[in-house]
């Protein structure tokens, strides 16, 4: 199978979400992951969360990734190029075939509130935090591990947030501590923000051990509770929105 070699469609970041498709004797099985490294021609891989089918991942396997940008979606061939680099169980996979850009990205907005409000940490000093004041954006999606959102707030890579936003009729999530893993200018005045959830597992990794003073008294580390509810809430609208056949 021929190398890729154009740049033409060489958009993938760091922590950007992938669908992995593995066909084997006429039966197809699902995976999801997302970027942990990125080199020439290939990627290290979050180790896969089987999402349907029953086939196992192999080395020498041929793959096909698919992988959503706010203009597209975006496919390509690629194969297993080793299983386990690390304790962690990720993969890597090296890629095969030139990116195809299939078609206009659309959204299928989870009912959620369409509102996210955010304040950045402002922290420039050891031992010291300020606090921006209140931002607002729309929320795109959301996971267990993150959320996407649509703001006209310019925003760095690594920023710490505290966030508010519903889910319709069940949970208010409210002063939930994220940080910012990337940014992409859409149009003029408008930034896509991917942000994962702090959890108390690595809470320390951020410094935020040394800022519980200056911190809203009840901002909080994105737990096993709220995490188990998000997964829960993600699964019944994805059924309800595969009714509708809107995905």
């Amino acid at each position: 199978m021929k190398k890729r070699t154009s740049t033409e469609y060489n958009n993938l970041s760091l922590w950007d979400n992938l669908t992995i498709l593995l066909d084997n004797r006429g039966t197809r099985s699902e995976f999801i992951s997302r970027i942990e490294n990125i080199k020439r021609n290939s990627y290290n891989l979050e180790m896969p969360v089987r999402k349907s089918g029953k086939s196992n991942l192999q080395k020498g396997d041929i793959v096909e990734i698919r992988y959503n940008k706010h203009d597209a979606a975006y496919t390509f061939k690629a194969s297993i190029k080793d299983l386990f680099v690390d304790s962690s169980g990720s993969i890597e996979i090296s890629q095969e075939s030139d990116t195809q850009r299939d078609q206009k990205r659309k959204y299928v907005r989870l009912d959620i509130s369409e509102d996210i409000n955010f304040r950045i940490i402002e922290s420039s000093e050891e031992n010291y935090a300020g606090m921006s004041p209140e931002f607002h954006g729309a929320l795109l999606n959301v996971s267990a591990g993150g959320f996407l959102y649509e703001t006209d707030k310019k925003i760095q890579t690594d920023s710490l947030l505290i966030i508010n936003f519903d889910l319709k009729d069940h949970h208010k999530l409210e002063n939930i501590l994220a940080v910012v893993k990337r940014v992409e200018h859409v149009e003029q005045g408008k930034f896509l923000v991917g942000a994962e959830f702090i959890t108390k597992e690595n809470r320390s990794d951020y410094g935020l051990e040394k800022l519980n003073d200056y911190l809203p008294h009840d901002s909080g580390t994105f737990d096993e509770h709220l995490q188990r509810l998000i997964v829960q809430y993600i699964y019944q609208q994805q059924v309800k929105i595969r009714k509708e056949g809107r995905l």
